[in-house]
């Protein structure tokens, strides 16, 4: 007999302190609370689970498909039944792939972020054999260029934090909470899965991969693209859109090179600013809309943990806390919006810049998140209305990032100001101990934000420190971040997905469609099924 048994409640006193492996030990749980003997529990599957801790300390909620023994003892269990065919689609969706189309042959694709390298994966295992160009270079180049980086201060505009195999999310913890609700998000986690990710990611509710684990899985989806046909070329930057009889016929490389394709799919990423200009330069058609900027705002670990599960001690069996927080004043009142973002805990704050001259920070953790500090970025949206273009878009984020990195000291040491302080608009930083490795220096940063975004996280803090108390006290502010989102979204065919431009597709972040790992990996599998569905 095959049930689903929603909600099993575990409270963390029911749970050995030295236990790590609760996920594997479930059956005693499971019986208890069906109030069977535990032999009549077969097996289970873990289908979501949670950590509750608003009524003291924290439980583990668990969603489950049980297979129980055909007894007595548990025919009256059938009510809760789970069909077979419902549990296969619910574990391991199918995705039709189709056959290639004639001409469909060496498609290009830009960029080898999510969106770019799931693309690349459903067109491998089409046939299509794509050619996919980045900037940057291999995990493990980028990699050893990040460690220089660290020990030098010299940044390699073509392989760093942003920039190369897997895009800015290959470090950057490879969180996985911006949920979508694309019927393709458990596809493209069991894609995850078979190229090394963890098993957890398919059923936690704030899942992370951790950025010593991305570059493996980044490779595996890289080898096995390759295996099929598929071919990545590192070091090539594409300056513009190769355009003949108003169609986009390939690509032109900085080096002057054009490389011609049946089909082209931009999927640049955020730091690929300068190719959605000439993009815009050359007539695809775009909006310009809303995008965050924000500080990252660092906390002791520990003090997280007792806030958020208001014990003392974390047992092991218990992942470190995490929060999200939001503040949205009445529309009236003047004062925009903020929402925590791209919480790390046990994670650490890195420079996350592709440009020499120029500072924003970004938050990352590996898979054990067992570093010291905790960090979030505090975000508030830049209102369209305030640029009457996107160059003058652009050009803010480029004066805030470069001012970011003069008031560091030029050299990639943080400016940083105690929560309290920027609050108070005083000039503040009680102690220099942060998980940032290049260090930090006391600064303004509430000077150096424009006046509505510190007047919205000065409100926002305040009402946070009530509700989280000492949110204050222990924060320290570091750095800007300004890489969330981009400020232009490409206008796309709502049928065919396809851009103003005949036989130009364009996808993720970069592009203006998605807000994480997941939703541009979906992103970057749509536009692949659409290209597979279209005649050349």
């Amino acid at each position: 007999m095959l049930i689903k048994l929603n909600n099993l409640m575990i409270r963390a006193y029911l749970i050995p302190s030295e236990s790590t492996s609760i996920d594997l030990n479930l059956k005693n749980y499971i019986a208890s609370h069906l109030e069977l003997p535990s032999e009549n529990i077969l097996s289970y599957e873990i289908l979501s689970k949670s950590t509750d801790s608003r009524r003291g300390a924290p439980a583990l909620i668990y969603s489950l498909a049980i297979r129980l023994a055909d007894n007595e003892a548990t025919k009256h269990f059938s009510k809760y039944d789970l069909a077979e065919d419902e549990l296969r689609n619910i574990l391991k969706p199918e995705l039709k792939i189709p056959k290639a189309p004639a001409g469909l042959k060496n498609p290009v694709i830009v960029g080898s972020g999510p969106s770019g390298l799931f693309a690349a994966l459903l067109l491998a295992r089409a046939g299509c054999e794509p050619v996919i160009l980045d900037q940057g270079y291999d995990v493990d180049r980028r990699t050893a260029d990040i460690e220089d980086f660290h020990k030098t201060r010299k940044l390699n505009p073509d392989s760093n934090y942003l920039i190369g195999e897997g895009g800015a999310g290959t470090f950057s913890d490879g969180k996985l909470y911006t949920r979508t609700r694309d019927p393709r998000s458990r596809y493209i986690l069991n894609i995850m899965i078979a190229a090394g990710a963890p098993k957890e990611i398919a059923y936690l509710k704030r899942p992370h991969i951790g950025s010593d684990i991305l570059p493996v899985m980044v490779r595996n989806i890289r080898e096995e693209i390759e295996s099929t046909g598929g071919k990545f070329v590192f070091g090539v930057k594409v300056e513009k859109l190769l355009m003949k009889d108003d169609k986009c016929q390939g690509v032109v490389t900085c080096s002057g090179e054009s490389i011609e394709a049946p089909v082209v799919l931009v999927a640049h990423g955020l730091s690929g600013r300068q190719l959605t200009d000439k993009m815009i330069e050359q007539g695809v058609d775009f909006k310009i809309k809303g995008f965050q900027i924000g500080c990252r705002i660092e906390h002791p670990q520990q003090f997280i943990d007792e806030n958020q599960y208001r014990i003392k001690h974390r047992p092991s069996w218990l992942g470190p806390a995490e929060y999200h927080l939001s503040n949205r004043p009445h529309m009236n009142c003047g004062v925009a919006g903020v929402t925590s973002f791209c919480m790390c805990p046990g994670g650490e704050i890195v420079a996350s810049t592709a440009t020499p001259g120029q500072l924003s920070t970004n938050g990352m953790s590996r898979y054990a998140r067992s570093g010291k500090f905790a960090n979030s970025c505090l975000i508030v949206n830049q209102s369209p209305e305030q640029f009457p273009s996107h160059l003058k878009a652009y050009k803010f984020l480029k004066e805030i990032e470069q001012k970011a990195f003069k008031l560091g000291g030029g050299d990639f040491t943080a400016p940083a100001q105690d929560a309290r302080a920027f609050v108070k608009g005083k000039l503040c930083l009680k102690n220099t101990e942060s998980s940032y490795q290049f260090g930090l220096t006391p600064a303004r940063l509430d000077h150096l934000l424009p006046q509505r975004t510190t007047e919205a996280m000065s409100a926002a803090m305040r009402r946070f420190d009530h509700k989280f108390h000492g949110f204050l006290k222990f924060g320290k502010l570091v750095g800007i971040e300004t890489f969330i989102s981009s400020p232009v979204r490409f206008l796309r065919n709502p049928e065919t997905l396809e851009s103003s431009v005949n036989q130009l597709y364009v996808a993720g972040e970069g592009a203006g469609f998605a807000g994480g790992i997941l939703s541009a990996a979906a992103d970057g599998v749509k536009i692949a099924e659409k290209m597979l569905e279209a005649t050349y």
